[in-house]
């Protein structure tokens, strides 16, 4: 397989944040290894006077602190990293699986020979079984299944009436709990939505329906779900909604059994992420200005009340101003949580290109530990880069190591990185 080199340009002064642009190589080289880009070495000092100097705040990503880049590749599509540091991914049909972060793989399990078998996204929760959505880009549903630990077999757990899981969005796994949604463009002449959420509250040995959001506009182009999340502060599960007429936000602190509606269908605006901070709850946005979105809350016990209580936008990215098209949206996030007294954790949340916009080609990374302070810590600057999953770091100490993917075009291309300790 020839391999694109892509070119970190750094500028000479501390502070200045990654482009990368990229180009096709001529021949099948390795990417050279990059160089830190940032003070990195101070990061985990104690020493005020080592840190980079701020720049951002003010409703804008802080642009002071980059990803300490390793490595970067095309090698396929990795999808999910379990507690273990174990990489999964899709290649069609096949399960793969990685013990060295993806530099090298092997199958764990293929599909192959089964009915619309390809794989979409891989989920291994804390339990460890792995769980494969396969299928439903046809008019039949896709399938959830379990596959066994011998790796010899799978059990169809469940199946969506429409609509497939995205590896990009719609699914998220917090100890025991699991929480998946279905995604498809609608079909309103027969009646076909992507609109299913299912919960599993078991580690993954079964899962049930808890919502399925209704039509609310036909004018609207879908009704499907864009994401999900569980948010062990409250112990409550998020469900966002769109689109435009049929946009809604939902929560449930029952595990399904009822639900809360933010305000009526089509007034909150599009959004693609939900991530629960302790202090707060924010949305990753689906349309212009692209950022985030942010709901203060006086305790876990607190709801918002209307659309307002979402600041929009909180933290706006950096765009052409000249443009007031969509140019990127949230993409699958990143989220651990070390300590929910505390309030210790880490959350990194992508923004890939929208392709809906031809002439949109940046991606980017942003970070936050609070939900209120984010910082940008890796940017692309090309169509040939579509950065839709971040995997990694296991850990607010050690190695921080992290996976940044494009695990929607078939090459796939990964950033093997290091998260600085921007919070110290």
């Amino acid at each position: 397989m020839d391999r694109r080199q892509f070119i970190a340009l750094s500028a000479a002064t501390t502070g200045s944040s990654i482009a990368l642009a990229g180009c096709l190589g001529s021949s099948g080289d390795e990417s050279s290894e990059k160089p830190a880009s940032g003070d990195t070495e101070s990061d985990d000092t104690d020493s005020d006077t080592d840190q980079p100097e701020p720049e951002g705040g003010d409703g804008e990503p802080y642009t002071h602190y980059d990803l300490e880049v390793h490595d970067e590749r095309e090698a396929g599509q990795p999808v999910w990293v379990d507690r273990d540091g174990r990489v999964y991914g899709r290649d069609g049909p096949k399960v793969l699986v990685s013990d060295d972060w993806w530099q090298t793989t092997e199958v764990l399990y293929s599909f192959e020979g089964t009915r619309d078998g390809n794989v979409q996204a891989v989920i291994v929760p804390d339990s460890g079984r792995v769980i494969a959505a396969v299928g439903g880009r046809g008019e039949e549903g896709g399938k959830i299944e379990l596959i066994n630990e011998g790796h010899t077999d799978s059990e169809t757990l469940y199946q969506f009436d429409y609509g497939r899981v995205s590896n990009s969005m719609g699914h998220v796994a917090y100890e025991d709990v699991i929480v998946i949604s279905c995604y498809k463009l609608s079909d309103y002449e027969a009646g076909k939505h992507g609109n299913e959420v299912i919960l599993s509250t078991d580690g993954g040995k079964s899962f049930d329906l808890v919502l399925e959001s209704g039509v609310n506009s036909t004018d609207a182009a879908n009704n499907h779900i864009h994401d999900v999340e569980y948010d062990p502060y409250a112990e409550r599960i998020w469900v966002a909604v769109g689109d435009h007429g049929n946009s809604q936000l939902y929560w449930s602190d029952d595990l399904g059994e009822s639900w809360e509606e933010i305000d009526d269908r089509g007034d909150i605006t599009m959004v693609t992420q939900v991530a629960a901070f302790k202090d707060c709850v924010v949305l990753g946005t689906d349309g212009v200005p692209e950022g985030i979105m942010r709901w203060e809350r006086d305790g876990p016990d607190d709801e918002p009340h209307g659309t307002d209580a979402f600041e929009r936008v909180h933290v706006e990215i950096e765009t052409d101003p000249n443009d007031d098209v969509m140019q990127m949206y949230a993409r699958r996030r990143w989220h651990i949580r070390e300590d929910l007294e505390e309030g210790r954790e880490l959350c990194l949340m992508p923004f890939g290109y929208s392709p809906m916009h031809d002439t949109a080609e940046d991606s980017v990374v942003l970070a936050s530990v609070d939900g209120d302070e984010w910082y940008e810590l890796y940017r692309t600057e090309t169509r040939e880069i579509l950065l839709t999953n971040v995997m990694g770091p296991l850990s607010m100490d050690g190695d921080r190591r992290t996976l940044v993917s494009d695990s929607n075009q078939g090459e796939g291309y990964q950033i093997d990185a290091t998260v600085p300790a921007f919070w110290e």
